[in-house]
């Protein structure tokens, strides 16, 4: 009893926070549509890395900002400077703490793309927030031309881990396309070492040469920018005319092109792991349940109104909260003769919103093929209680003419509705006279369940 209550405890604390995370991607998403909207140039470079990595440094020097030095905590920081009234820089922070929490973004004419800068992917604010870059990244990346700028604090000759950071970030938000990884932008910041940049350079593509991912290529830019120690490094490290370098240098660089379909991994998926197999292990108990008691109802000689027909028991189009849906609603009607639905259900409403929401990573959720699994075997279990039905009916013969004479009467007056809900592949209600329908689609199939209204 206690482990059930922790369990659905446990369910209603994921869907909030999965369902937090969907609307924050939701608004941050739909202003950046419309900024965006207002643009000419549609193109978009990306400042990504781990918080603390120098990325708003990055932005604000691109933007056009000036720099200072404070002391704060003993330690001496980077300040930003603006030097215009219209400047809106990102935040800056010190290396162990997250400060840019959602992302600013801006137009450089020079660069003549929209320059974003996203919150590091290694949040130190909380779980689900890092779940919150990585669904972002994935819709930017995904809707618009899209170059990617990887930043690493790399202060020594040697990367660290060998680039471990760099490497998780390509395995796990670029994929294994060579083509992507190679346009991948690098820039080694907060370098201490005062040897030249192009010796640095050679230095960690040798390092990186020996890692699978570049197997198939380099990375083509690579670029130092090396770590102020006072303030006349200041002049030197971000003057006007290494600010311009850079702009050739990303101006020079080419997109990477990523698909919904090719998505790699989440860094944070266990809420949503857990949640959707949870939640779906539910509702396939449900069906299982429901299939005993018209089993028991085969048993004691009830009379069936319908009989469905058998579901095609592979079909790569199925999705699991329809067939749910759809299973669900024709045992409903099977033993009580009313149209009872989970489409109504809040909490069912939510499963196929979270579901259909992650689809594009099920290939590294396994929820997905569990659910799978599952669904296949609740349609075999479905088709074994009709074939036992059949042999065992002692249904009204004529139900079979009537359901065919309500598909007619449907598909006469009623094409246009009918083809409607077989594309949204929801259920539909329609009243006939005195016939009460129910469209219920199933693995792609449509039935058409009836009840006369005199009768209710």
């Amino acid at each position: 009893m206690q482990q059930t209550q922790q369990m659905e405890e446990l369910n209603e604390k994921g869907e909030l926070i999965i369902s937090e995370v969907i609307q924050r991607v939701k608004s941050n998403f739909t202003k950046f549509e419309k900024f965006m909207k207002n643009q000419k140039n549609k193109k978009v470079i990306l400042l990504c890395g781990n918080t603390g990595a120098g990325k708003s440094t990055i932005y604000n020097w691109l933007l056009g900002a000036g720099f200072k030095t404070v002391e704060k905590d003993g330690l001496s920081q980077l300040e930003p400077i603006h030097t215009n009234d219209q400047m809106y820089i990102s935040k800056m922070g010190k290396c162990s703490t997250s400060v840019t929490q959602t992302s600013i973004y801006d137009f450089i004419e020079e660069l003549g793309h929209v320059l974003i800068d996203l919150p590091g992917f290694e949040s130190t604010i909380d779980e689900y927030h890092k779940l919150f870059i990585d669904v972002l990244f994935q819709k930017i990346t995904t809707s618009f031309q899209t170059k990617i700028v990887y930043v690493l604090d790399s202060p020594q000759r040697e990367l660290h881990n060998r680039g471990k950071d760099l490497i998780q970030f390509i395995n796990q938000q670029i994929g294994q396309n060579p083509l992507n990884i190679q346009n991948i932008f690098l820039i080694i910041n907060k370098y201490l070492e005062d040897d030249a940049d192009d010796v640095q350079i050679k230095r960690i593509k040798e390092q990186l040469e020996g890692r699978p991912e570049f197997k198939q290529g380099m990375l083509k830019k690579i670029q130092i920018i090396h770590k102020i120690k006072n303030n006349e490094m200041i002049q030197n490290v971000f003057s006007e005319q290494a600010r311009k370098s850079l702009i050739l240098n990303l101006n020079e660089s080419e997109s990477i092109t990523l698909q919904n379909q090719t998505v790699s991994q989440l860094s944070s998926c266990e809420i949503v792991n857990s949640y959707l197999m949870q939640k779906s292990t539910f509702y396939f108990k449900r069906l299982t349940e429901m299939s005993q008691q018209i089993i028991a109802m085969i048993q004691k000689k009830h009379k069936f109104s319908l009989i469905p027909s058998k579901q095609e028991e592979t079909n790569p189009n199925s999705r699991v909260p329809k067939t749910i849906a759809g299973l669900y609603t024709l045992y409903s009607y099977m033993i009580t003769k009313e149209t009872t639905g989970l489409n109504e259900d809040d909490e069912f409403h939510n499963f196929k919103k979270i579901y259909k929401y992650f689809l594009p990573y099920q290939q590294h959720l396994s929820c997905f093929s569990c659910m799978s699994v599952y669904e296949q075997g609740e349609v075999t279990r479905f088709n074994s209680v009709i074939d036992y039905l059949s042999q065992n009916s002692n249904s009204q013969p004529e139900m079979t003419d009537q359901v065919q004479r309500v598909q007619q009467q449907t598909s006469v007056g009623q094409t246009q509705n009918l083809q409607a809900a077989e594309k949204s592949q929801n259920k539909w209600i329609n009243i006939i006279g005195d016939i009460f329908s129910v469209i219920v689609v199933v693995f792609g199939k449509v039935y058409c369940i009836y009840t006369d209204m005199k009768k209710l």
